[in-house]
């Protein structure tokens, strides 16, 4: 595939994937859960592969803010489920979702290392 086409589908991926979660924050009904849980594991994969084939298509190794970037990735996974487990939490979570969120931004565009 492309850089555009991998680079796009990790764009919508991880726009889906932050959706989802913040949905799961918002209504953390045992009745969204299943729902919510597969969604977010399917769309993790798609970011995970996607992020992985720009990375490949690019030439750019493993990186130090690749590194990083698979951290954020890793935390903003995991808190859809502690969304369900953790309710009386949702603000301290949506606070770490939106850190993640930032600093993989921030990893992207300026490369630190």
């Amino acid at each position: 595939m492309s850089y555009q086409t991998f680079l796009t589908l990790h764009l919508i991926a991880v726009l889906l994937m932050t959706g989802v979660t913040f949905a799961a924050f918002a209504a953390p009904h045992p009745d969204n859960r299943q729902r919510m849980l597969m969604a977010s594991g399917s769309l993790s994969l798609l970011v995970f592969l996607t992020g992985f084939g720009v990375m490949g298509v690019m030439g750019l190794g493993f990186p130090g803010w690749a590194l990083v970037k698979v951290v954020c990735w890793l935390v903003l996974s995991g808190l859809t489920g502690m969304a369900f487990r953790m309710p009386d939490r949702a603000r301290t979570l949506q606070a770490v979702a939106a850190a993640a969120i930032v600093v993989a931004v921030l990893m992207v565009v300026y490369r630190p290392f």
